[in-house]
């Protein structure tokens, strides 16, 4: 059944013109390797179409649907540095600076009288390494707290320092501490019975396997002390300063902003009392320009 219904598809798909093995989107610069921050332009190729009636697309994952790129592309102001160009016979588009978000899913449609075609998707094989993150699984805090700039261990403990960095291919890692020539090639440090000496700054290097030229470091002081620690120096202080603090001041900032509506809203209904009051006590009477005075008396009626 199964083979049947893709045959029925392929076949319908055929007959309306579908997926096109003659349209393809292509790399025509640079040749070689793509890392981050690199000029790319892909090329739209359709034999025997006329390009003026095809464009390029690119899949919006959010909002799950093909962005068409061209002079008049709506949401020009996410791609402002995409540019489409129809120069010598050639579907061209542009990519400055391309970063992950530029890398796609792109295709090239081309929309005729009697037919539709579509290249395949076609994503960049864009190189790239993001920056390292060094935790401390043995902190009861290190879901929360990324990369500490210090670690302060009791001596004759252990302590575990584990380093990692998304890439597009599993980077080579090594640490090194400061001072020592000593290189370890792995992703985790463990030190067994930590002592005095071990004490200093460490540095975890995340290298791209295929651009080694394409690096990124971070270091971490590792303190070693003698006496027992307290509950604040195991990392938490640093725990306050940086989620608990901001969150008071969060706190006293929407405090601020709810005082300064409520004093608005009461000088608001004051101002309103008091034109009611005015008005209360003012009568209008016939025929006249002016309010006169709540103590003068007349009996001609009111005007409604």
């Amino acid at each position: 059944m199964r083979p049947l219904l893709f045959s029925l598809l392929g076949a319908l798909l055929a007959a309306q013109g579908g997926w096109s093995d003659g349209v393809e989107v292509v790399v025509q610069e640079p040749g070689g390797v793509i890392s981050v921050g690199a000029d790319v332009t892909l090329q739209c190729l359709a034999p025997g179409i006329d390009l003026q009636q095809c464009k390029f697309q690119k899949y919006h994952k959010w909002m799950k649907l093909w962005l068409d790129f061209d002079t008049t592309t709506s949401f020009r102001c996410w791609f402002y540095n995409f540019n489409v160009s129809r120069a010598a016979g050639e579907l061209l588009l542009e990519v400055k600076n391309v970063y992950r978000g530029h890398a796609g899913p792109y295709r090239c449609v081309c929309n005729g009288s009697d037919s539709y075609s579509s290249s395949h998707t076609f994503t960049i094989p864009l190189l790239y390494l993001d920056d390292v993150t060094i935790l401390e699984p043995g902190s009861r805090f290190h879901h929360y707290m990324r990369s500490p700039p210090t670690i302060r261990v009791m001596k004759g403990k252990s302590v575990e320092l584990q380093c990692s960095a998304t890439a597009s291919h599993t980077p080579r890692y090594q640490w090194k501490k400061e001072g020592s020539d000593w290189i370890y090639p792995n992703a985790t440090l463990r030190i067994e019975e930590i002592s005095a000496e071990d004490a200093g700054t460490y540095t975890c290097t995340a290298i791209h396997p295929s651009i080694s030229s394409l690096a990124h470091s971070r270091s971490v002081l590792v303190q070693v002390d003698t006496e027992p620690l307290g509950p604040l120096q195991r990392g938490e202080l640093n725990l306050l300063l940086a989620v608990i603090l901001p969150a008071v001041a969060m706190l006293f900032v929407l405090a601020a902003v709810v005082s300064c509506a409520c004093r608005a809203r009461r000088s608001k209904w004051k101002k309103m009392q008091q034109l009611d009051d005015e008005v209360a006590k003012t009568p209008i009477w016939k025929c006249a320009s002016a309010r006169s005075p709540a103590t003068v008396s007349d009996s001609v009626p009111l005007v409604m």
